[in-house]
């Protein structure tokens, strides 16, 4: 090889380094900013704490320290309204609806689920479901034969999961309110939207479906970001949901609602933040919910 020929391989193989440090630079960039994203989604902070309402009996789902709070109504006890919180809410936030669903004939149940304080972070639904079901099972093995399952943003995910399970009982109804129907459009809502925010979902699913970036990004084990699958049986659907919320997009309550194999409908609250729409539109949230029950 002639010495004009090795100088000149040089710099080529010099460029073709450099490309390929700036390559895994770029990669690793990548992964961090990715993980990154994947932990903040998970995070869990501290919730309000709430005294529960006379009349209302703690509880702990059986194998497991997780709390619930019954309320009976009475008479045969054979239905009962089942309520799931949001991330960052507690079991008791909706307790003050106890009274309304009792005088209907409903028992009710304020569950929780392990997504809360003092765990650092969630899994994105599929461990925490088996804990919806349990409580469905809970509510079977305590006289219910019909049930209501009320949910609110990630809670009523659980119920979207537990939908998808061989259930002991009849579901009357489902009503969603914020429902996190869909992990990775809430992370791009939540960045923005457009080509950047698609981008870090993106990235956020491709980290957690990995072992050992899914252990970086805080998981005991590798997590899908998929939507829950079709439910075995569909009963009717309410959703209700904020044209405001910046947490998690209208858009996919839409679709959920859109392609529910059953009665569906949507009550669209205007200037409510995410899980608040009862709190803006009360009288509108009733109305849209006490007929399924």
């Amino acid at each position: 090889m002639s010495a004009d020929r090795r100088r000149g391989g040089v710099p080529a193989v010099r460029a073709a380094a450099a490309l390929g440090v700036t390559a895994l630079a770029l990669t690793g960039a990548g992964v961090a900013v990715s993980s990154y994203v994947a932990r903040r989604a998970a995070a869990l902070v501290e919730s309000p704490a709430f005294d529960a309402d006379p009349g209302l009996e703690r509880v702990t789902l059986p194998a497991s320290d997780l709390p619930g709070w019954v309320g009976s109504a009475g008479g045969a006890g054979d239905r009962w309204a089942l309520f799931l919180p949001g991330l960052g809410s507690h079991p008791l936030r909706h307790q003050d609806l106890a009274s309304t669903f009792r005088e209907r004939g409903w028992t009710c149940l304020f569950a929780a689920h392990s997504a809360r304080w003092p765990a650092r972070r969630h899994a994105f639904g599929v461990p925490e479901s088996t804990e919806a079901v349990a409580w469905i099972r809970y509510a079977a093995a305590h006289g219910a034969r019909e049930v209501v399952l009320l949910g609110w943003s990630f809670g009523a995910a659980l119920w979207l999961r537990a939908l998808t399970e061989p259930l002991p009982v009849r579901v009357r109804a489902v009503v969603l309110t914020g429902p996190l129907v869909d992990w990775s459009d809430t992370i791009a809502h939540g960045a923005g939207s457009g080509f950047l925010g698609r981008a870090l979902a993106r990235g956020a699913a491709t980290v957690l479906a990995l072992p050992v970036l899914a252990r970086i990004a805080g998981q005991r084990a590798t997590r899908s970001l998929r939507p829950a699958s079709a439910p075995l049986s569909a009963p009717p659907l309410v959703v209700v949901h904020s044209a405001d919320d910046r947490t998690v997009p209208l858009a996919t309550s839409r679709r959920l609602v859109a392609d529910w194999p059953a009665d569906a409908r949507l009550y669209v609250v205007h200037g409510a933040r995410h899980g608040a729409e009862r709190d803006v539109d009360p009288a509108g949230w009733l109305d849209a919910v006490t007929p399924a029950v």
